[in-house]
């Protein structure tokens, strides 16, 4: 079956209703008055009122909250620091370095700025209607869907393990691997819309979420982004949406708060095979099996829950971890340290930086076999002043490197500019006609434009990952999805 949409359904296209927020709307209120009483109550205010604008601009009824999501995601990366410092009884100030407000206010600006850029370009895409969602995931075989899943995981294995990790072709095949994320977009829109949460569909997700844990990093959050998009196709926030809601969170947030807890200790087991190792582990190879890996992360997560442990493992304290978890949530400790230095100590870099970044991201290692590796560290060192170790995953965040480059005004026509680039994306990805089918259509765009939904991911790696998502997908894998929609499609 294929979806197409006539010259009559796009001239009377009309974008559909924003969700019903229901008893949602008055929890935000009394939220809002509370806030008026902590220790950021401007800060806090304005998070409330821009996450509400933010619902009811992308939470549409009947359609998956795609793009809804790649705003709330950076809007948790700027506005966590504000609970952490409310909890705290400390303002952002007072918590981040003597400028977290101004941090919080040129960041939280920047993501209207993104909204403001990219708003007319989502009212303008043709959203699948919740009729031909349900259509099209009455199309698709849940057994084919779950099999073509592990196939595309096994056979991006086997091509890597063949390439090696050094080869200049080895990027593309982590583009490929995310064909992988799109079938699960889509097995679990098709659940979703069905309504239909059978044992094989819990057994998958359990599967996932386990599978996910032999990494350096939380490769867990693909599935919670899934989930999320899937069971947020709604017309209105009942009593039930919200209990899936909370269950959805409460499971997420113990993996995160886990994960957090005891990231130090497996990683670097996952690096040497030692659990206790201390230190600089200086790499983020893998180099033990699955099985020894994961039967390490269960036992690490069972002793840091239940400290079983008869070694002391673990150096935080679960408040530690708690306020631990808030800021890795929250990103805005960069910008302030940054803001602290510049241009007081280094001037703006007056789009250098930019040039840069883009010079790196987009032209590829097989074309510049000469290219130097990614250092995100020495930036954060050098702009921020924060030493970082050499198996650390910190960045700056783009957000940030705009405002090195162009400072605080400058930064927010960029990010306008980047709104508009990611709109066009967006109706691009619809309007290439490589994928028919409504639901692999929302994987797609998640594939491509999760990067750029991101505060703390830093330039390079948001335009590369981005434009090469785009080539990719949209162009380069035509064929492969053309059959995947095939080999996935029901035999009625």
């Amino acid at each position: 079956m294929k979806f197409q949409i006539s010259k009559n359904n796009v001239q009377n296209y009309a974008l559909p209703d924003s969700v019903d927020l229901g008893p949602l709307d008055g929890v935000l209120v009394l939220i809002g008055l509370a806030c008026l009483f902590s220790s950021n109550p401007a800060e806090s205010l304005f998070a409330i009122a821009q996450l509400k604008l933010l619902l009811r601009a992308y939470w549409r009824k009947g359609l998956p909250p795609v793009v809804l999501m790649l705003f709330l995601i950076p809007w948790l990366e700027i506005s966590t620091s504000i609970l952490e410092a409310n909890l705290r009884l400390e303002t952002l100030n007072a918590m981040l370095h003597g400028s977290g407000r101004a941090a919080y206010w040129c960041s939280s600006i920047g993501l209207l700025a993104v909204h403001a850029g990219a708003y007319p370009f989502f009212r303008r895409h043709k959203n699948h209607d919740y009729e031909r969602l349900k259509s099209s995931a009455t199309n698709i075989s849940l057994p084919k869907a779950i099999g073509l899943y592990f196939l595309i995981l096994l056979s991006t294995n086997s091509i890597a393990g063949f390439l090696g990790w050094g080869s200049s072709l080895y990027q593309i095949v982590t583009y490929f691997n995310q064909i992988s994320q799109v079938l699960l977009i889509v097995i679990c829109c098709r659940q979703a819309l069905l309504n239909e949460f059978n044992a094989t569909f819990i057994v998958f997700l359990l599967i996932v979420l386990f599978s996910s844990f032999y990494s350096f990093f939380s490769d867990w959050r693909i599935l919670l982004f899934a989930v999320f998009i899937s069971f947020g196709t709604i017309q209105k926030l009942t009593l039930k949406a919200v209990k899936r809601g909370l269950f959805i969170a409460v499971v997420f947030g113990n993996v995160l708060y886990v994960w957090q807890g005891i990231k130090p200790i497996y990683r670097a087991y996952l690096v040497t095979g030692k659990v206790a190792f201390r230190g600089d582990i200086g790499s983020q190879a893998v180099n033990v099996s699955r099985s020894e890996a994961l039967t390490t992360f269960f036992a690490l997560s069972r002793d840091f829950y239940f400290d079983e442990s008869e070694t002391y493992l673990f150096d935080n304290t679960t408040e530690d971890t708690f306020y631990a978890t808030l800021r890795r949530i929250g990103y805005l400790e960069f910008m302030s340290l940054t803001m602290n230095r510049v241009p007081e100590v280094l001037d703006h870099e007056k789009g250098d930086l930019l040039q840069s970044n883009l010079t790196y991201a987009l032209i590829p290692r097989i074309l510049n076999p000469t290219k130097s590796i990614k250092d995100d560290g020495a930036k954060v060192e050098k702009y921020a002043n924060f030493k970082v170790a050499d198996s650390a995953s910190f960045s700056l965040g783009h957000y940030v490197e705009y405002y090195i480059d162009y400072g605080k005004s400058g930064m927010q026509i960029l990010l306008f500019l980047f709104g508009v680039l990611g709109g066009c994306i967006l109706l691009v990805s619809y309007r290439s006609a490589t994928i028919q089918s409504p639901l692999f259509h929302i994987g797609l765009v998640f594939v491509i434009l999760q990067n750029w939904g991101s505060f703390q991911n830093d330039a390079i790696f948001v335009f590369g990952a981005t434009f090469f998502s785009c080539l990719c997908h949209i162009f380069i894998f035509r064929p492969v999805y053309i059959v995947l929609i095939k080999l996935s499609a029901s035999n009625s």
